[in-house]
């Protein structure tokens, strides 16, 4: 099976309970894609033979593209005001964006050929901006098998991802001068405390709008015990030891290849503690982890296990609460942005 970078096939999070953003159903609105074939050979420097739009991963859009000269390439779209981790605005998010691939672009020039890092453009850029609102990046074509989200890993995955994990925070000395750190602020978090003290007004962004804000209003004491929870976790792993870390570990971030495990999308990439990329893989022993301890020396602390664990739901209800409360339509998107903050809830209450 020949599968392109990026082709996440996210699904309901199977250990978790939560439910991540699935495929993004449609090209976005206010993008011309006739404009973008036109942008991509012109930066790039190819031939655009064909473009078709791949609904697939989370978060990002996606084309499959083919050209005479270099067969296919996966293009990458971001809306710039959809990524609060990498900035609060569309400049500081693309500055974010540019940071976190020039990482990954040094990762895999470092030896690590796991890193599957993007293509630069003609003059360099490992990502390029289409407007103010969008960027692009280019990624090659993986031959291999993509991982689903939130499979369970088997032995032999668990194995080969503790020595994974392991090679990339043995890298950190390679790129600790110019990776982005990550902030153990909950991204969105500002947006989301604005929603909490708006939910007992009418929002009117679109058709989620009110039923997100009954949602919200109904479980106001879960998500504000979850916060504090949070705070508290993040008070406890704020002096730990940080490490370079991929920052999204779970299977439909993997390809398997005839060389082993590649890793793919790279705009979550970030100095954090080392659990940020290990907590999926918690079995609740420190024995799950056995591989990765002798590999590395590092103990494993399992309040920042616990910390990222629900860093991954409450992140989550922000990001849902914001697009629904935003002004939107009716699509595949928004749909399961309404059915997937419930899932989420559910699984926080599980957890507290």
């Amino acid at each position: 099976m020949v599968c392109p970078v990026k082709n996440f096939q996210k699904s309901e999070r199977g250990r978790t309970g939560a439910c991540y953003l699935e495929d993004v159903k449609a090209p976005p609105e206010g993008l011309d894609e006739t404009a973008l074939s036109i942008a991509v050979a012109d930066r790039w420097r190819i031939d655009v033979e064909s473009m078709s739009y791949e609904a697939v991963g989370g978060g990002s859009h996606h084309w499959l593209l083919r050209s005479a000269g270099v067969g296919y390439r996966f293009l990458t779209v971001d809306d710039l005001g959809t990524k609060p981790w990498l900035g609060a605005d569309h400049d500081s998010a693309f500055a974010g964006m540019e940071a976190a691939f020039g990482t990954a672009r040094m990762l895999r020039a470092s030896g690590l050929d796991f890193v599957v890092a993007p293509i630069p453009a003609a003059d360099g850029a490992v990502v390029t901006r289409l407007d103010g609102r969008f960027s692009a990046a280019l990624f090659p074509y993986v031959a291999g098998r993509t991982g689903i989200f939130g499979e369970e890993f088997g032995r032999r995955d668990r194995l080969e991802l503790c020595e994974l994990w392991a090679k990339l925070h043995n890298a950190t000395t390679v790129v600790r001068d110019v990776a982005p750190r990550r902030s153990l602020d909950v991204p969105g978090r500002a947006d989301l405390d604005d929603a909490m003290r708006d939910v007992d007004s009418r929002w009117n962004g679109g058709p989620y709008s009110e039923r997100a804000r009954e949602w919200l209003a109904a479980n106001r004491d879960l998500v504000t015990t979850s916060l504090e929870r949070y705070d508290r976790l993040a008070g406890e792993v704020a002096n730990r030891e940080f490490v370079i870390t991929h920052g999204e570990p779970h299977g439909g971030n993997l390809i398997r290849t005839e060389d082993g495990l590649c890793l793919i999308d790279w705009d979550t990439v970030a100095l954090a503690p080392p659990e940020r990329d290990l907590w999926m893989l918690d079995d609740g022993t420190d024995a799950g982890l056995q591989v990765y301890t002798e590999a590395t020396g590092h103990a494993i602390d399992r309040s920042a296990l616990d910390f990222y664990r629900l860093a991954w739901l409450v992140t989550d209800v922000a990001a849902f609460t914001t697009a629904l409360r935003r002004p939107h339509t009716d699509d595949g998107n928004t749909a399961h942005a309404w059915r997937a903050i419930g899932i989420t809830g559910e699984s926080l209450s599980s957890m507290l």
